[in-house]
């Protein structure tokens, strides 16, 4: 009897060790299941995030002082072609290595030339406006041209293409700067110019929250 009681004990303790062991296996698969889902979907939301956005992470704060909006004067002997045009709100696309990227916010536009008398100098007008915006905090984002097919791609969203202060993406190169601020109202600058001329695009953010 006695021996009787000594193995029944035996085979439930072993009953008992071999369900606990499958038991922590399974919880251990649930939650490698569970981790790589959530890995996934991170990813997912990464690429995501960089598909509709601007990443700015990697660039620095800049708390440098500016001057009132539009921020930056045309440099010396570079005039407006045209009265500049200014929104409150609007949307503009600008050039990066994903492709076009909508950004939302106050906007300045305008077409650039030589004051009277001078001769337009397309190096000049790169490395003053490069000057200036660097001198405030602004950092290359970009550089290059734009395919034609990433512009047919967004052209039922940019029907502000040819208006004031338009930029030429597919022959000219277009260079692109941003501010990256600690209220979240970055600004992004986008100019390209040619052999008589330029232009000008400035978009700064709202303030987070507003």
């Amino acid at each position: 009897m006695k021996s009787k009681t000594i193995l029944m004990s035996v085979m439930l303790t072993s009953l008992f060790f071999a369900c606990n062991k499958s038991g922590k296996a399974d919880t251990l698969r649930e939650k490698s299941e569970l981790k790589a889902d959530t890995g996934s979907s991170a990813q997912e939301t990464i690429q995501k995030v960089l598909a509709d956005s601007i990443d700015l992470t990697k660039l620095p704060f800049s708390e440098k002082k500016l001057a009132a909006f539009p921020f930056i004067n045309p440099p010396a002997d570079i005039v407006p072609l045209n009265k500049p045009l200014t929104r409150d709100f609007d949307r503009l696309f600008f050039p990066t290595k994903q492709g076009m990227i909508p950004v939302e916010g106050k906007v300045y536009k305008a077409f650039l030339t030589s004051v009277t008398g001078k001769e337009w100098s397309l190096p000049y007008f790169e490395k003053s406006y490069k000057d200036l915006i660097t001198a405030a905090g602004g950092v290359l984002i970009f550089q290059g041209k734009v395919p034609q097919k990433e512009l047919d791609r967004i052209k039922d969203e940019t029907t502000y293409f040819g208006e004031e202060g338009s930029i030429d993406y597919t022959n000219n190169v277009v260079k692109v700067y941003a501010i990256r601020r600690k209220e979240g109202d970055h600004i992004f600058f986008q100019f390209s110019g040619y052999s008589a001329g330029g232009a000008i695009q400035l978009l700064q953010m709202p303030k987070a929250g507003k």
